[in-house]
């Protein structure tokens, strides 16, 4: 019976394993709160802030996808131009400063699916304040069926499949800061 209970749970395991959390992407909100939820990003990418630090945490700083890795200069650079992307970045004169610091960033592959997650500390400093606020974790995941075996093509998944990540992190991060910045020339130095 025992043995029984036991080959019935890994399946379950597995399956509870390989069911992404949910994300909010602009494809799953309803068609009549897509234009909310896309000009709250418009908002939030029209708000400017510079980039006082952006840093690489993590211990292991390459990804392994198969026998092909993501560099930590791929992840580096990708996350400095999601940023960018996004209106924050160190040529920005803004008052309105975040520390950045990548954490985490790992790809899991499980069966044809494969999973990029990466972990963001950002640190807020308003222009009405001096001092920067308490670190806080954003998450970015992205899944991506392999229906492609080739091997060619599991390092290009892997690196769109990370990108994703990184993206949806950094409009979380952008998405969070959008009450600090009531008026996107808040902030701006302009002298």
């Amino acid at each position: 019976m025992r043995n029984f209970l036991l080959s019935c749970s890994v399946p379950l395991l597995v399956a509870c394993e390989s069911t992404p959390p949910p994300e909010l992407d602009s494809s799953l909100i309803p068609e009549s709160q897509r234009k909310v939820y896309q000009a709250s990003l418009s908002k939030a990418k029209a708000c400017p802030i510079n980039l006082a630090q952006l840093v690489d945490e993590r211990a292991s700083k390459d990804l392994l996808v198969g026998n092909d890795n993501v560099s930590q200069d791929t992840v580096y650079a990708m996350l400095k131009q999601s940023l960018h992307s996004m209106n924050v970045s160190p040529d920005i004169n803004s008052n309105n400063r975040v520390k950045v610091s990548l954490e985490r960033a790992f790809i899991k592959s499980l069966g044809s699916n494969i999973t990029a997650t990466v972990v963001i500390n950002v640190q807020y400093k308003p222009h009405y304040s001096d001092t920067y606020s308490p670190s806080v974790s954003y998450k970015g995941q992205s899944v991506i069926v392999n229906t492609d075996m080739k091997e060619d093509l599991q390092s290009q998944m892997a690196n769109g499949v990370v990108e994703e990540a990184i993206l949806r992190a950094t409009q979380r991060i952008k998405s969070s800061l959008l009450h600090k910045c009531e008026n996107p020339t808040d902030g701006l130095d302009i002298t």
